[in-house]
């Protein structure tokens, strides 16, 4: 299809020749991967005395091409048969040609013999081989004659026509070009960007600069916290594609609405594009239709993919499964071909594919396309069209050009509407007709359920629904009717909806009360978005009523799917009139209802997030809401629920009444008999406390209104009189309902802090004090206010400072045990000392524990207030007790008496857990025996359900006491990870080693997790100490247990255990081959592993223990590694390379040039398991290092040299040098770590094994090119 004949060459003007050298140029270099320095190709028919028409330079990579013949080539173009004489003269000035004259060499064949460069001739005629030779030889005697040395020049070639034709045809893009320019019609549907650019609408519409902000990166707009979206420019977004498209295999998808000027855009973006990337991008473009070339598209597209030819495939009007199918096509093996779609279709294709969306235009772009054909045309004129044309410039086009704008500003807008129907060509009855049914909806399904197009067709347009579709097709070519899928929608938005209400003043009342009836859910639901923004007008507002009051008359009609979700629908068009509807049908039913309607509640919910915000309709959407959270049945943030405690923040409720007003509401909740609904209430009121604000949705924005406002304070006093509000409900609630005290109490305290920094800190402090009394002391809120002291305090005023300074101490509990109880019942950090300041330095955590030590030491000395104590704190959730209770059994007269009370109030879900631990280990620390006595009636006595592990733990461990925990492992009552706790705080240092070996040996018997934590206890067993021989014996035989590569608990702790243990069996007792084969088996089972989470985990430690083992037992080690190589899948083969090669997880420079960890095996067992093996032969590049890399820079590794020379004639063995040479992992730029191959591989390309020169010939080449490749992506990213 792409095939070039010599006669299209023939036929073509001086001009045509050189823009066809410059498109050769440019595809050559692109598809050659040359690095661009230099190509010069200006469009003149002849540069006076020059004798040069053209030039392409570079420097690095590739020596030549198939039409390159080296790196500095410089064309003379001759579109005539200029024979022996013509070529010869042109050696020479134009004023030496003459008779008699010296002969004076042209300049620029001085220049090209300065560089030996290549002088091409580029000529129309059609040349023979004799007639080539002939012809150079004419040239050489031309240069000789000026005194020239023809010998300086690196080559001279001719191309004539068939040689011409011949490269062209190589170059897709350049064949079409041509056959435009020979026909003057496309090959096969294909065109260039040129061809392109002659779209009727394109050449008569000038293009407008396009400023706005409308190009979405990405498939949706997003909006972050600060404001800032994803939306760009015209010119910004361009950049992001041709950034994307700059490398073989990319796709790119731009969607949006027709006639938004999606495919003016690509356009106008490679037309104008101006640096020597985007040249070469546009010159390479192929475009088409999917609707001209959608049988031979996907055929062709393959061509190019499989033919490596470097295109970029622009395809407008391309369907999402089209794109899908493009994108894999450029996207596998070797292809270099890149694709644009353009669409409708905005559904996301695949990650890889960069995803732009063109939205209507909101800015100057209409008012400057509308001034382009009509400069004089007034603002008034252009503010009334620009209403018009909905922000889409294809109508801002139609205006400009086709209209007489002199009496726009007189018209109606029906006047208007006509003319852009006239203008577009949609003129008889029938089609307007279609159009203006279409309209009635938001979108209108082709196909699908009930056969939505043959319903509307039928019923309200009186044709057939074939008949429709033919109408619609037509307006589509126009943009009047967009295609979205499998849908049709009108467009743009004002003059859709000016059509539908023309065509709605025309359809009977029965006709579409009967439509709604019987018409499918989504269609019904599409012809009430349509009228979301006709809200204004009273023909829709009376059709909605009627389509109220006709099918939502009954609570039973709205509690359904159906029902509610029209119900939702309407609240844009008639709010008022929804929310009375709410409020006689719904309001009335039971909390049961309600919950039972589920299918219903969403959109009841969202219809009630829009009602709440009006002040018409709060009340009964604020009662309503309420109702539907007392009766909750979803559990996503904004059900009702969530929106009821919405309306109680300070800010950003989701309404615009007042305080007053919606506390009226909480406080009709709150008077109810309804436990449920007084609960929400309470909550509610937790919200009025809340510092963070956020709101649900756009529930602000109904109709065509502006969007109504949250109210907000404007003073402090009103800021301060709305948490009065919020605090008065609290103290009565506590008071008038006691079951709800500690609710409100734990809402009053998370707001003390905020508040005590507001106007009504001193209510709020006096609220704390009278409740502390009732209750007769309130730890948290002393820790509130604590925290107020301790973070706040530094910028308050003296007098508030003074005053919660003073707070504190009236708070402060005066008996004993209340104090121990304030001090243990919160974490260690969260009661500190009343007059300390936050400061960085401050590190004091221990403030808390030390006054409850010392609270202990007190109460000890009474027995009945020790005993007390117990009773009183045992039930308690006390989160620091455990220090308390030590001090306390320690100094208490009757140890056995208070463990004893205390072990009684212990209950089965093991509350009072933490101060019973204490109080064991007080009394082991003091008597041993008892200890044990006490040990064995809380086993005895406790249920199974209260871990036995913590009584151990906080014993001393002797034998015995090991000897109980392995049998209470064995019994299942101690879980293997739990005897991890018996180590900690050097829990066994005490103990001999064989003593600690008997519970790690029962620990082994447990699966991974007994492993596992046999590892932790003999890393923390006398941790920081020499291991004894006999246990470092017994280490290893943990290390080899093939358990631990079944499974592993923490992957940072456990790496660190395998490496750390593994350091500390080499340093006391070596690597014998005993242990070297049960560790190189463990190297052999984590490749294996099925589980790459385990493998992640361990990589970096058996990495480790590979170099380990190379050192001390090499033969073990090798025996192990080529016998699972020579039986490994890929994928094993792939763990067991970054196991034993370069880490790939390290980011140095020099990292991927390294040895691995099994570099050091001797070359003689290498080398007699390698040779005569390929595969194996390619395994030894994976550990060898490549480079030495020094100051004067870079070469081979003399190793690396000696491998390549005995195996370099393998291709196996060269495919691995090629994947060695690419890090798999980098960070910055990759070019420094390509670079430095780059004299090296030079050095090869003479190498005695002509293979392999060959081969880094090729590699030199292609190294080069993605290193120009990356440069330039540094340069664009400014890396």
């Amino acid at each position: 299809m792409f095939d070039v004949n010599p006669g299209q060459i023939d036929s073509l003007t001086s001009l045509q020749l050189v823009q066809l050298l410059g498109r050769l140029l440019h595809a050559e270099a692109q598809a050659a991967d040359v690095p661009l320095g230099n190509i010069n190709v200006p469009l003149q028919i002849t540069i006076p005395d020059g004798g040069e028409d053209g030039r392409i330079v570079w420097k690095n990579g590739r020596d030549s091409t198939n039409y390159l013949p080296g790196r500095q080539n410089f064309f003379q173009c001759k579109a005539s048969n200029f024979g022996r004489d013509g070529w010869k003269k042109e050696c020479w000035t134009k004023s030496s040609r003459r008779r008699g004259t010296t002969r004076v060499l042209a300049p620029a064949l001085k220049s090209i013999s300065a560089v030996n460069g290549h002088y091409v001739g580029f000529t129309t005629e059609a040349l023979t081989g004799q007639k080539i030779d002939d012809y150079a030889a004419a040239i050489e005697e031309g240069i000789t004659e000026a005194g020239g040395d023809p010998n300086r020049l690196g080559s001279i070639k001719l191309y004539g026509s068939n040689e011409i034709a011949a490269w062209a045809t190589s170059h897709p893009s350049v064949a079409i070009w041509l056959g435009e320019i020979a026909h003057r019609q496309t090959l096969g549907g294909f065109r260039t960007v040129e061809a392109w650019g002659q779209r009727g609408d394109f050449v008569d519409q000038p293009y407008a600069d396009d400023g706005d902000n409308r190009y979405i990166i990405g498939t949706t707009r997003t909006r972050e916290l600060n404001g800032s979206d994803n939306s760009t420019s015209a010119k910004a977004a361009w950049a992001k594609v041709l950034e994307h498209v700059t490398f073989p295999g990319q796709s790119v998808r731009i969607s949006g609405a027709s006639g938004l000027g999606k495919s003016r855009f690509v356009y106008e973006s490679l037309r104008s594009s101006s640096s020597i990337v985007a040249d070469i991008v546009s010159n390479s473009t192929i475009f088409a239709d999917y609707r001209v070339v959608s049988n031979t598209l996907l055929p062709i597209a393959a061509q190019l993919a499989d033919g490596h030819h470097d295109i970029l495939l622009v395809v407008d009007e391309c369907p999402r499964e089209a794109a899908i199918e493009l994108g894999q096509l450029a996207g596998a093996g070797p292809s270099r071909l890149r694709v644009i779609t353009i669409d409708t279709d905005d559904r996301p294709l695949d990650k890889a594919t960069l995803h732009l969306s063109v939205l209507p235009s909101d800015g100057d772009l209409i008012g400057a396309i509308i001034r382009s054909k009509n400069p004089d045309v007034t603002e008034a004129t252009i503010s009334r069209l620009r209403d018009v044309c909905g922000g889409y410039p294809k109508f801002a086009v139609l205006v400009a050009a086709t209209w007489d704008l002199s009496t726009v500003a007189f018209e109606t807008i029906d006047d208007i509407v006509n003319r852009v129907l006239r203008g577009s060509s949609v003129t008889g009855t029938e089609e307007i007709r279609a159009l203006e049914c279409l309209a009635m909806f938001d979108r209108l399904s082709i196909e699908g359920e009930g056969n939505p197009l043959d319903l509307v067709a039928k019923d309200f347009a009186r044709m057939s629904g074939d008949e429709m579709y033919e109408h619609l097709s037509k307006a589509q070519d126009h943009d009047l009717v967009g295609r979205y899928r499998d849908q049709f929608a009108a467009q743009p938005r004002p003059i859709a909806e000016h059509l539908a209400h023309r065509r709605l003043k025309l359809v009977r009342p029965s006709l579409l009360e009967k439509f709604v009836l019987g018409a499918p859910d989504e269609l019904v639901l599409s012809l009430l978005r349509r009228w979301r923004f006709m809200d204004a007008s009273q023909l829709i507002r009376d059709a909605a009523s009627a389509i109220a009051d006709g099918h939502l008359s009954t609570p039973g009609a709205v509690l359904t799917a159906r029902g509610s979700a029209i119900l939702d629908a309407l609240v844009h068009i008639i709010p008022d009139k929804v929310a009375d509807r709410l409020h006689h049908l719904i309001l009335p039913c039971s909390n049961q209802v309600l919950a039972d309607a589920k299918e219903a509640r969403r959109s009841i919910v969202e219809a009630l997030s829009k009602l709440m915000f009006r002040s018409r309709s709060f009340n009964t959407a604020a009662r309503l809401l309420m109702k539907l959270a007392a009766a909750e049945t979803e559990e996503w943030a904004n059900n009702a629920t969530g929106l009821f405690k919405q309306l109680y923040q300070l800010q950003l409720s989701g309404t615009e009444v007042s305080p007053a007003e919606r506390f009226a509401i909480l406080d009709e909740g709150l008077d109810s008999e309804d436990e449920a609904t007084v609960a929400l209430c309470v909550d509610a009121l937790g919200s009025v406390f809340t510092s963070h604000f956020s709101r649900f949705g756009a529930t602000d924005e109904i109709g065509s209104g502006e969007p109504l406002k949250d109210w907000s304070p404007t003073t402090w006093d009103e800021v301060d009189e709305f948490h009065v509000e919020g605090l008065k409900r609290l103290l009565e609630i506590r008071k008038g309902r006691p079951e709800l005290a500690d609710r409100c109490e734990t809402i009053i305290t998370r707001a003390t802090r905020r508040v005590l920094n507001t106007g009504i800190y001193r209510q709020h402090g006096e609220a704390l004090v009278e409740i502390a009394k009732e209750k007769g002391g309130w730890p948290e809120a002393i820790e509130s206010v604590g925290h107020w002291l301790y973070f706040d305090r530094k910028g308050a005023k003296a007098k508030r400072s003074r005053y919660i300074r003073d707070l504190y101490t009236r708070l402060f509990p005066e008996d004993p045990i209340d104090k121990a109880i304030l001090f243990t019942k919160f974490w260690s950090a969260d009661i500190r000392d009343p007059d300390a300041i936050y400061r960085e330095s401050d590190n004091d955590f221990r403030y808390s524990e030390r006054a409850a030590e010392a609270l202990a030491d007190e109460i000890a000395q009474n027995d009945e207030m020790t005993l007390e104590a117990i009773g009183r704190m045992m039930p308690l959730d006390l989160k620091t007790v455990g220090p308390f209770a030590e001090r306390l059994s320690r100094r208490a007269r009757q140890r056995k008496n208070v463990f004893d009370t205390a072990l009684e109030l212990v209950d089965e879900g093991g509350t009072g857990m933490r101060m019973l631990r204490g109080i064991l280990r007080g009394i082991d620390l003091e008597d041993h025996s008892l200890a044990d006595e006490c040990l064995k009636k809380a086993v005895e006595t406790l249920p199974v359900t209260v871990p036995l592990i913590d009584f151990y733990s906080a014993l001393t461990i002797d034998d015995s006491r090991i000897d109980r925990v392995v049998a209470e492992l064995q019994a299942g009552r101690i879980k293997p990870v739990e005897c991890a706790y018996l180590s900690y705080g050097r829990g066994l240092d005490e103990r001999s080693a064989s003593s600690v070996s008997r519970l790690l040996d029962e620990l082994v018997n447990h699966g991974s997790d007994g492993a596992w934590t046999a590892l932790e206890i003999a890393m923390m067993y006398r941790h920081g100490q020499p291991l004894f021989p006999e246990f470092a014996a017994e280490i290893g035989k943990l290390l080899c247990n093939p358990a631990l590569i079944a499974g592993n608990r923490d992957s940072n702790r456990d790496a660190h255990l395998f490496e750390d243990l593994t350091k500390q069996v080499r340093n006391a007792i070596g690597v014998d081959a005993e242990l070297a084969d049960g560790l190189a088996q463990q190297i052999e089972r984590l490749a294996g592993s099925e589980e790459w989470e385990i493998f992640s985990t361990l990589s970096a430690p058996m990495r480790d223990l590979v170099s380990v083992l190379r050192e001390d037992q090499p033969d073990v080690l090798w025996a192990h590694i080529i016998r699972f190589y020579d039986n490994a899948t890929p994928i094993e083969r792939d763990r067991l390379h970054r196991l034993i090669g370069p880490n790939s997880d390290r980011f140095e420079k020099s990292a991927h040039t390294e040895a691995g960890p099994l570099y050091g095996i001797s070359k003689d067992r290498l080398f007699s398991w390698a040779d005569g093996v390929p595969d194996h032969q390619a395994f030894l590049v994976e550990f060898f290092p490549t480079l030495t890399i020094g100051e004067d820079g870079s070469a081979w590794d003399p190793a690396f040299e000696e491998l390549a020379a005995r195996y370099g004639k393998a291709r196996e063995f060269r495919a691995a040098v090629a994947d060695r040479i690419r890090p798999k992992s980098w960070s910055g730029s990759i070019v420094p770590l390509l670079e430095v191959y780059l004299d090296p591989l030079a050095s090869w390309s003479k190498h005695k094994i002509q293979a392999l020169a060959t081969w880094a010939k090729d590699q030199h080449r292609r190294l080069e090119s993605r290193i120009e490749r990356e440069a330039q992506h540094d340069r664009e990213i400014g890396l």
